[in-house]
């Protein structure tokens, strides 16, 4: 039997440690009845709402502010309804001693101030309310909050915006209506102060003024590929307990400066005297914490002599001081995503959505659905949503429900009955096309206008009277699925980190030893670990990447031309600037041209490829003089194109490409590896500093999460994401080889490829007629009498 790999054991750990993470399930409480009475939260825990004080931005102390763990990108609430969990960590000192909870935010200038409210409960208690009115500066909320209302460890707080418009009561006004809380003025304000000492208060660490997480990995001495391969599990490690995905890893020789942390190298082959070096105290071998140069620093040390005691260490601390935190964070349900497989059926009460009754004109429900890696999305079945809901009488003929899945309408149900009308498990069907492998966006869309609406008159606006509620019993039901890995995917790989998840070996490649790439690679590694729920088993290189040798590579590259990685010529591993123009060029209508074949060559010296272009540019007919024939083919052509467009939710407007040098930042491709059966991801940029900031701009959430296609550009002006669709994808893996399965996969081919589906169809009916025209004359036709 083999032995198992350092990564395969450390996964085991970090899933037996989430193992114990279900109770967290029963803490969601079932609030259909009280809110069908009337209450909107969770709320009449407490006699009397908690006494508010509005404080100016700039009061309170800043270093004693533990911050919300979330991303900035979580901090805006947007419509007539809209909820937002945060979480942050306390320590037993900080629980007893007490604090008042901090939000500080700014509101859009359309909010009408007489009737915003915002509703704040903690760990699932009612801390009473205030009301949204600061449009034109940010405002600070502080809400006294006594020892019995917090836990050691994470904390949940939930904050709900009930807002409406000024002077627009249109379904279009909603969208204008949004609170944003301030991240570096929000979290829990602690009456104690609490030393970094331990890994759980290294959940308290504070984000930079670029309102990231800040990783500073200090080696000293060169930045070897034995080095680096040391600092990876525990690196990996750090950022699953953190669960914090706005992290940015830099490699230094020294202490950073500022709120973060430092990961601390110190193996005995540099010597004893780092840490005294680096100005810590000393510390045991293995893994501790300790303050960092600053209040608002922390350090992570690792001491020890070779990789197979950095393993160790880190087994230990997993096992460990960092248990609790991964049961809570990375491992901990009902935080807006339901991880589901073929079969399963989830209710978004498992996705930490509770009942609420709404009262206005749009209702907006999000969540996340998180589909295999593996998943081949096609038109062979339908997810199905099980609808529990109900909606009031009077509503308009035009309400409806939508369902948006990536942000693209799938789905409408219209809501006809005006005298209101109940869904007890009403089957919507969602398309399997509009899903991808890994993390979908889905949003429900009730609109609900009434004829009261058309008046907009605030002052005789009743809330007391709802329009619509949905149930957390709402359940979405996913069918058996058909399992072909196929790439490039770079969906697959942000949501799922596929294919370098589940403890598969892979390479990753960075072409240079310098602290601004390997960061980028780091970064990356970090990131790709987030979406994986789990350590990568990445062998760290430095150089070029070997062909044929059959593993999957994630490669970082700030050369010039993808040709200089060794013995990869420009054949075998193309540019992608050169990818892009060509798929370009290919897209561009052949343009009418009247020049003769000299003109139309002239520069090109003897190419024949381009004059043979040359000769068909200047001989082309005009729309006018093609035969019917010809526009016919041209015609359907178009219908196909337009009608595949169609199937897969795309727009009329055509991707916008970047080619790679004019414009670009960085720029992710995903392609086969040359002379062998394996992947190269290649993350690309002109100079260190670009793919530095490339990848920064890359791994941010809002970003993160729309990856797709097969090449991924960051735009340098704009720092847009620009993808390109994969022009040719293969099969990378196909573990279920079922007759189900191998049906479902056939199925899902022919819906892609439906102009074969019907050209089939035609040959099978015309190869019938043609044999029925043979045996009926030969055989004759029987006759009853």
């Amino acid at each position: 039997m083999a032995k198992p790999t350092f990564f395969t054991t450390l996964t085991l750990a970090l899933l037996i440690a989430s193992a114990g993470s279900g109770w967290a399930e029963g803490l969601v409480a079932d609030a259909v009845k009280p809110l069908l009475e009337g209450n909107t939260l969770s709320g009449g825990l407490l006699p009397q709402p908690v006494a508010t004080k509005k404080i100016g931005p700039t009061e309170g102390v800043a270093g004693m502010l533990v911050p919300f763990e979330q991303a900035s990108a979580a901090f805006t609430l947007s419509g007539e309804d809209d909820v937002a969990t945060f979480t942050f960590a306390l320590d037993g000192p900080q629980v007893s001693a007490g604090g008042t909870l901090n939000l500080a935010y700014i509101n859009a200038v359309s909010v009408l101030p007489d009737t915003a409210k915002m509703d704040v409960e903690v760990n699932g208690r009612d801390l009473g309310g205030f009301s949204i009115a600061s449009p034109n500066r940010t405002l600070t909320e502080r809400i006294a909050i006594a020892s019995e209302f917090l836990k050691a460890g994470r904390n949940v707080v939930r904050v709900r915006a009930r807002q409406h418009h000024r002077v627009d009561c249109s379904l279009d006004a909603t969208y204008e209506l949004w609170t944003k809380l301030d991240p570096a003025l929000s979290g829990f304000a602690s009456g104690a102060s609490s030393a970094f000492a331990d890994f759980d208060s290294l959940l308290a660490v504070r984000r930079n003024a670029e309102h990231r997480t800040d990783i500073r990995v200090v080696v000293p001495g060169a930045l070897s590929a034995e080095a680096l391969n040391e600092v990876a599990p525990v690196l990996q490690s750090l950022i699953l307990f953190l669960n914090r995905d706005d992290v940015t890893v830099s490699v230094a020789d020294k202490p950073g400066t500022g709120p973060g942390i430092d990961l601390v190298m110190a193996m005995d082959r540099n010597g004893g005297t780092t840490l005294a070096k680096l100005g810590f105290a000393p510390a045991a071998r293995g893994l501790s914490v300790q303050a960092g140069a600053s209040a608002d620093r922390a350090a992570v040390i690792l001491r020890a002599a070779n990789l197979g005691d950095v393993n160790a260490a880190v087994l230990t601390a997993v096992k460990g001081a960092m248990a609790d935190g991964l049961k809570t964070g990375i491992f901990e349900k009902g935080r807006g995503v339901l991880s589901v497989d073929a079969g399963e059926r989830r209710t978004l009460r498992e996705a930490g959505y509770e009942t609420r009754v709404f009262s206005g004109r749009l209702s907006r429900t999000d969540f996340a659905v998180e589909m295999p890696a593996d998943f081949y999305p096609a038109d062979y079945a339908t997810l199905d949503l099980r609808l529990h809901a109900a909606t009031s009488p009077r509503l308009e003929q035009t309400a409806q429900l939508l369902v948006r899945v990536n942000d693209k309408v799938v789905k409408s149900y219209p809501f006809r009955n005006r005298e209101g009308e109940q869904f007890d498990g009403k089957r919507i069907e969602l398309p399997l096309r509009a899903f991808r492998p890994g993390v979908n966006r889905v949003e429900l869309l009730a609109e609900l206008p009434m004829t009261a609406d058309a008046t907009c008159r605030p002052e005789e606006r009743d809330d007391g009277k709802p329009r619509f509620i949905l149930l957390d019993t709402t359940a979405i039901e996913v069918p058996a699925l058909a399992r072909l890995g196929r790439l490039p995917d770079l969906a697959a790989l942000a949501g799922k980190a596929y294919p370098y998840g589940g403890g598969k070996p892979f390479d990753l490649v960075i072409d240079r030893a310098d602290d601004q790439s390997v960061g980028a690679g780091l970064t990356l590694l970090s990131r790709l670990a987030l979406s994986a729920r789990a350590p990568l088993n990445a062998k760290i290189a430095i150089g070029t990447p070997s062909e044929g040798t059959g593993r999957d590579a994630l490669v970082v590259s700030s050369q010039n031309d993808f040709a200089d990685l060794g013995s990869a010529d420009k054949a075998a591993f193309p540019n992608a600037a050169d990818i892009n123009a060509s798929v370009a060029d290919l897209l561009k209508p052949d343009p009418v041209v009247t020049a003769s074949v000299s003109d139309g060559a002239r520069g090109t010296g003897n190419d024949t490829a381009d004059l043979l272009q040359a000769f068909h540019n200047s001989t082309a007919q005009q729309e006018d003089d093609l035969s019917f024939s010809a526009r016919t083919q041209r015609w359907l052509a178009a219908a196909s194109t337009n009608f595949g467009r169609w199937l897969n939710y795309q727009g009329d407007e055509g991707p916008r490409f970047a080619p790679h040098g004019e414009g670009a930042l960085v720029t992710l491709s995903q392609m086969a590896a040359p002379g062998g059966n394996a992947t190269w991801t290649v993350i690309k940029a002109n100079s260190p500093r670009d793919l530095g900031a490339g990848v920064q701009r890359l791994v941010e959430p809002t970003v993160w999460r729309d990856l797709e296609g097969g090449t991924a550009t960051i735009e340098t002006a704009s720092l847009s994401l620009v993808s390109l669709p994969a022009a040719e994808r293969y099969v990378a893996s196909l573990t279920d080889r079922s007759p189900g399965n191998l049906r479902r996969i056939a199925a899902a081919w022919f819906s892609d490829n439906f102009q074969i589906y019907v050209l089939l169809v035609l040959a099978s009916l015309g190869a019938f007629a043609v044999w029925l025209g043979l045996v009926v004359p030969r055989k004759g036709v029987r006759s009853d009498k």
